[in-house]
Formats: structure tokens, sequence, C-alpha cells
């Protein structure tokens, strides 16, 4: 149904010619949506993973919570044009388990270090003015909230 959509080699979107509402995303961007919201959902799933293991610990369980809303926004996204969300690529059995609460706590130190460093990737290249501002905020959740709360705890 998607053949003969207009494919564009620039980071800039296109109209489809199928019709107005459709927008088309160079590779390189719907690359790093993807990336992006697969690094949420890791993270997610490693900090759901902390709270099985350890109760509704603190930073864990209000960061969470961040994280689903850093993924559901990348989500919005890809809904916007038209693209199926991806699923996410990790299961908690998947990511790692930790022995104490401080050894997740460093984990989430390294995780929220390179999160930073996907976005600051992705931010150095042309985007398009919405995956901008969800990537800039999300990075700033994350370099701004997160590490420190992490920090504090490891």
């Amino acid at each position: 149904m998607l053949s003969g959509l207009l494919v564009v080699a620039a980071c800039d979107e296109a109209r489809s010619p199928v019709g107005p509402s459709v927008v088309v995303l160079a590779p390189d961007v719907q690359g790093a949506l993807e990336a992006t919201i697969q690094d949420e959902f890791r993270a997610e799933t490693i900090y759901q993973g902390v709270i099985n293991d350890f109760g509704p610990v603190l930073p864990f369980a209000a960061i969470l919570t961040a994280e689903q809303r850093h993924s559901t926004v990348i989500g919005q996204l890809f809904t916007k044009r038209g693209l199926p969300v991806p699923v996410s690529a990790v299961t908690v059995v998947s990511v790692p388990h930790f022995a104490t609460l401080r050894e997740a706590c460093a984990a989430g130190v390294v995780a929220e270090r390179e999160n930073i460093a996907l976005y600051d990737r992705y931010l150095a290249t042309a985007l398009p003015d919405d995956v901008r501002q969800v990537f800039s905020n999300n990075r700033r959740a994350s370099s701004d909230n997160h590490l420190p709360a992490f920090l504090t705890c490891a």
C-alpha cells in the first residue's frame, strides 16, 4: 500500500503523493526515532525490573514514569507520520538485574549518560522541528533530573 511513496534522501520530511496526511521521513530520521524509542523502552524495562526486584523504590519508581512519557512522545512522532510504533525489543527477563540497589543506581547512571549521548548524537544532525523538540526535551529530563537522581542514590 505504501509503494509509490516519495522517498527523500535528505533529513527533511516530504508529503506523500498518496495524500496530504502522510509524511515520509528520511531514513536517517526514522532510524533516529527507532533508536531513541528502543533506548527509552530499554530504560523502562530495566527500571521496571529494579522495581520488581526491590519494590517501588526511589528514584526508579519516579523515573520509570518519566521514561514511559519519553517513549510515548516518540511514539506520537511515529503515529503523526502514519508509521507503526515499534514494540520494545527487550523484556524484563532480557535486561540486567542487580544484587543491590546501589548496583542498580550505578547502572542507572550509566544508562542515563548513554541516553544523553544518544540524544546529543541525533541533535547534532538535521531533524524536523517536532523531532528536535522531543529529543531536546527528553535529553534535558535525563541530564537535569534522571542522572542527578541516580548519582545521589549510587
